[in-house]
């Protein structure tokens, strides 16, 4: 077969697999109530991992990981950030669960094992085409830092910790008008 003959057959084939899964998402609907398909997922993966310019992460934070950064850090998600991840980081919120893509668990490896750079950039630069904003002019630049070290402690969160979350969340589960 002629090179031009494989490379048109490959290209066909790609296009009728696209339009077949095409028509199978029309079918079922947009829903954000679904489970993205696995290649769904690994499309969302990919662009994440690409979107993010190499020179992010290479980035350390360069905030020091004390006490009192960290909870600067808690501060700071309770406030800004649990609406959609939780207190704990899980996602599992009235917002998180509506979500799609959903929001990814904070504690699981897939984020821990990310650089700070890149925890920085997807706070400074948010996600397209899902519920992550960009948060770049509306947190300072210490302040993003310091929600990068709350990231990395949250697999250590304790649940005297997560209780006082609840007292600094002015949206909290306890506040009926917030839903």
């Amino acid at each position: 077969m002629k090179p031009w003959k494989a490379v048109s057959l490959i290209l066909f084939a790609l296009v009728a697999a696209a339009a077949v899964y095409g028509i199978i998402l029309v079918r079922r609907g947009f829903s954000a109530l679904g489970t993205p398909s696995a290649l769904e997922v690994f499309a969302a993966t990919t662009a994440r991992k690409i979107a993010v310019p190499s020179s992010y992460r290479q980035l350390r934070n360069p905030i020091v990981a004390s006490t009192e950064n960290i909870r600067g850090g808690m501060e700071h998600f309770s406030y800004h950030c649990s609406e959609c991840h939780g207190n704990d980081g899980a996602g599992q919120t009235v917002f998180g669960k509506g979500l799609y893509p959903k929001p990814p668990d904070l504690r699981a490896a897939e984020t821990q094992n990310k650089s700070d750079g890149e925890l920085y950039y997807t706070i400074e630069n948010g996600v397209r085409l899902s519920g992550m904003p960009a948060f770049h002019g509306t947190h300072t630049v210490p302040q993003t830092w310091r929600l990068v070290l709350f990231i990395r402690h949250l697999p250590q969160i304790t649940p005297e910790e997560l209780n006082e979350m609840k007292g600094w969340d002015p949206k909290n589960e306890a506040d009926p008008s917030h839903f």
